[in-house]
């Protein structure tokens, strides 16, 4: 009724779907771990590097990482003009930030001045006092808005046919009210 026999030649078992092999890429370089100025150092001057920076302590004065990242810790305090890559605020900051790529200011971080970088970004409960320019060319237009600030010249002369003088874009943007309702205002 049942087989009782058992198997003595019992035949290995062969795998036919052997385990793929593993990739044999190089594993990623590590990214190396920024240079940190610690909490109870105070420099004052010029910060130039090659490499990320890390600021717990305090610096004033100027930053200059073209091709690197600058990380203000929770308690860092730069009071400073900063031009960087990335530029990220998790404590305090006083000074301008141009950043190649972006800015970003934390929950934890505060910052007043301006910022010009094609990517901001500020978290919910981020102190931010100053204006945000993403376009690469901002920098250059409020500069000429600020060596002129009225605006091209307007012409005063008049025909006597009652024809309207030509007036500048931003003039036209702006409304004017007749005095009577000015003065029942």
């Amino acid at each position: 009724m049942f087989d009782k026999r058992k198997d003595s030649g019992a035949t290995p078992s062969i795998d036919r779907n052997p385990p793929p092999e593993q990739s044999r890429q190089p594993a990623a370089p590590a990214k190396p771990t920024p240079s940190t100025i610690g909490r109870t150092v105070t420099i004052e001057g010029t910060l130039t590097a090659q490499e990320d920076i890390l600021l717990e302590g305090r610096f004033n004065g100027e930053v200059l990482l073209m091709e690197n990242a600058l990380v203000v810790g929770q308690t860092g305090d730069i009071r400073a003009d900063i031009k960087a890559k990335n530029v990220t605020i998790h404590g305090k900051a006083n000074g301008d930030i141009k950043a190649s790529d972006q800015v970003e200011i934390s929950a934890s971080g505060s910052m007043r001045g301006d910022i010009l970088s094609p990517r901001v970004i500020l978290h919910d409960g981020a102190k931010f006092k100053g204006r945000i320019d993403m376009e690469p060319e901002g920098i250059d237009k409020a500069a000429k808005r600020t060596s002129n600030p009225k605006g091209p010249a307007k012409s005063t002369d008049a025909p006597a046919t009652g024809a309207k003088n030509p007036v500048s874009s931003d003039a036209q943007a702006t409304s004017t009210k007749p005095a009577e309702s000015r003065a029942r205002a």
